[in-house]
């Protein structure tokens, strides 16, 4: 929990309009998680008696509660419903109205673009996949991305990002040093394991006693196609009874992973199912070609379940680092993973010690000191 007392001195004159387009989305993927986990974080602790925050995304277009006002704050919307309204956006219409001195976040690059110049407008970009790994994306994703980093390196907005290595890439990308700020993510997000729902699942899939686990939207950049062939060449060479569960929503170009035997594909769950995944799970395998941090190693270490990834923020220090391009070099992790009981109970103290360390609330705390200083300025 963060300081309340620190929390509430210093805000009363800090107005903050958090975009939250994101969570408008029918598959908000990863920044929706660390968007809704900010928000729930903000939405427990006294942030200071005259301290505004606001709401801001696209008119909510479906009947009944719109589910934006769940996290107690005001919330503004625009004229046009999603995807409509990030269209405008994007051409510098629609826009928010704003009180002088207010500052404005939006927790993607898909903000409203404002025309003024200001470092009270502040983005948050998780890494440069765009840049560093273009081929992993759509012609039309590529270009998005593009014109909308470019808005923002010019603007003047400030930026925050979540890893050293995300913000090393932004800088060599043109964004000033002075114009970044450093808030990593946490991982106390995953709702209560629903053991019951969790079983039923993987009933259903039938999956055997003992399972190995990936998390990821299907698409090229997370590299799926290598970890199941990975997995199929561990499953040549060891007559142990393991299958693989791969869960996350489908992204694109998705139909070059070739389906083997033992192989199971989830699809998007729950985050209580996902908590209960991971408490029976052998091993955690993520191995993405990029990564701007990696939340699904984070849950694995909270979840006291051993990690094997590729050479990416989260895994630093407390996962088996293997080569993301190599299926051999994938498939002697799982082994090890799984075989190697010494290895295991390692990787798994040092994650958790690591996952306790990185709270949401601490991470609302540096976000609550950015807005204050931002508006003061």
């Amino acid at each position: 929990m963060v300081d309340e007392s620190t929390v509430s001195s210093g805000y009363a004159s800090v107005k903050t309009l958090l975009v939250v387009e994101q969570l408008r989305r029918k598959i908000p993927g990863g920044i929706g998680t660390y968007a809704r986990a900010i928000l729930e974080s903000l939405a427990k602790v006294d942030i200071g008696a005259g301290a505004e925050l606001e709401l801001f995304a696209s008119r909510y277009g479906e009947a009944g509660p719109d589910p934006l006002t769940e996290y107690g704050f005001p919330l503004r919307t625009s004229k046009l419903p999603h995807p409509l309204a990030q269209r405008a956006w994007d051409r510098g219409l629609d826009l928010p109205k704003l009180a002088m001195g207010e500052v404005v976040h939006s927790f993607s690059m898909g903000g409203p673009r404002l025309r003024t110049k200001s470092n009270r407008s502040i983005f948050t970009i998780y890494d440069t996949a765009w840049i560093e790994v273009p081929e992993t994306f759509p012609k039309r994703g590529r270009t998005w991305h593009a014109s909308a980093f470019d808005h923002i390196r010019k603007s003047g907005s400030h930026v925050v990002t979540i890893s050293e290595r995300s913000h090393a890439s932004l800088v060599r990308a043109g964004i000033e040093p002075d114009r970044l700020t450093l808030i990593p993510p946490g991982s106390d997000h995953l709702s209560v394991a629903d053991k019951g729902a969790t079983e039923r699942l993987l009933s259903e899939l039938g999956v055997g006693a003992s399972f190995i686990l990936s998390v990821s939207t299907l698409e090229p950049r997370k590299n799926l196609q290598r970890l199941v062939e990975g997995f199929r060449r561990f499953k040549a060479l060891n007559a142990e009874p393991i299958d693989l569960v791969v869960v996350g929503p489908k992204g694109w170009d998705d139909s070059r992973i070739d389906p083997i035997a033992d192989v199971h594909m989830a699809g998007l769950v729950s985050s209580s199912v996902l908590a209960g995944l991971l408490t029976k799970a052998a091993s955690l395998v993520y191995v993405p070609l990029y990564e701007g941090f990696g939340l699904p190693v984070l849950e694995a270490n909270v979840s006291c379940v051993p990690v094997v990834a590729s050479d990416i923020p989260a895994s630093e220090g407390c996962a088996l680092i293997v080569d993301p391009l190599d299926p051999d070099s994938i498939a002697y992790g799982i082994e090890r993973s799984i075989f190697d009981t010494r290895l295991r109970s390692d990787l798994v103290t040092c994650g958790l010690m690591r996952a306790n360390e990185m709270t949401w609330s601490r991470s609302a705390k540096g976000h609550l000191d950015l807005w204050k200083q931002l508006g003061a300025e």
